[in-house]
């Protein structure tokens, strides 16, 4: 069934994580009209050493849940990076935080993956700890900014395909890992633009490993598995086997494969397919296409194909970038490693 309009919005909604560590990476700099500065702030030209390197921050930008953001320089390069500084109320939220670089260290040297530098964790006298992570600055900003910025003129194709493409090679990377890992919070708000054609997925805060075809057993387990998808994941992404655990399906790299339909469909219409609905048509897989814009019958079977509810009819990662790699006209650059 075809809606009749397409969906118009005087800006994009934003879709807010639940409960991460870190917020996403925010870039560009408006000093001319800059807010006054949160309390804690580190001034700007304040020293610190972080691992092996002497950071010098240029000037805030940034708050979002527990951590300050900064855009500083490392002593004897050229160039900026991202400091990021947070506050870890206790162990807990600690072993959050050190999986994140962990994370982070594993997966920073893809071309499609935010590099991280350094990091370092103390403890503070007043309790809690502090984590310092040092990480790449992308000066092109973030899609999420680039598509507000094109609320008249939207992404083109070509433009939607470039994006994509490089989350998909991003995500490859991941799910080729053993075992592989999960990003489990693809979303348009983490992708960042190194520069015009080459685009970086950040924000590993909900990365996991994945447990392939484990299902939870137990009321405790099942419990469990459900708040950790509250805490790590965001609704509007959100497979039907996440929203429903209790069909006891697994929720491995075909979860992500679903938030990657999710966020293709939003780079094309500026939303989400279940914005205005309930949990129910997630559950459902009930969506509708906007007949405007118009865009290819490949690129539109590409979503459908990914918003399937039966997780196994779903591509794998493999399949998705051979997909884009023959609408973009060239050749695929990941080799097939399924059976």
């Amino acid at each position: 069934m075809q809606s009749q309009q397409p969906v118009r919005h005087s800006r994009i909604p934003e879709q807010q994580g639940i409960g991460q560590t870190l917020p996403p990476v925010p870039v560009g700099i408006d000093n001319f009209h800059a807010q006054p500065l949160p309390a804690g702030v580190m001034p700007n030209g304040s020293r610190i050493q972080v691992g092996r390197y002497q950071v010098i921050t240029h000037n805030f930008i940034a708050e979002g849940g527990f951590a300050h953001v900064y855009l500083a320089r490392i002593e004897g390069k050229q160039g900026y990076v991202v400091l990021k500084r947070v506050a870890v109320p206790d162990t807990e939220r600690l072993k959050t935080v050190e999986k994140e670089i962990a994370f982070m260290r594993r997966l920073g040297e893809h071309k499609n993956i935010v590099r991280y530098y350094e990091s370092r964790v103390d403890a503070l006298r007043t309790g809690g700890f502090e984590a310092l992570i040092l990480m790449e600055y992308c000066p092109g900003g973030g899609v999420i900014d680039l598509m507000n910025r094109r609320l008249q003129q939207r992404l083109t194709e070509p433009e939607i395909l470039q994006i994509f493409g490089d989350v998909c090679e991003a995500l490859a990377y991941m799910h080729y890992c053993n075992p592989p890992v999960l990003h489990r919070d693809l979303k348009v708000e983490n992708i960042l633009i190194l520069s015009q054609n080459h685009f970086k997925l950040c924000d590993f805060g909900s990365a996991a490993l994945s447990k392939g075809d484990y299902v939870p057993k137990t009321l405790q387990e099942v419990q469990k598995l459900e708040d950790d998808i509250q805490r790590h994941t965001t609704l509007q992404y959100r497979a039907p086997e996440m929203i429903d655990i209790y069909q006891k399906k697994p929720i491995n790299e075909k979860a992500d494969i679903w938030a990657l339909g999710v966020l293709l469909y939003k780079l094309c219409y500026y939303t989400t397919p279940f914005e205005e609905q309930g949990q129910l048509a997630i559950l459902n897989a009930h969506y509708t296409i906007p007949n405007q814009p118009m865009f290819s019958d490949s690129l539109i079977r590409l979503i459908r194909s990914m918003l399937q509810e039966d997780q196994t009819k779903r591509p794998n990662i493999y399949q998705v970038v051979r997909s884009v790699s023959q609408m973009k006209g060239v050749e695929c650059p990941i080799r097939n490693v399924s059976s």
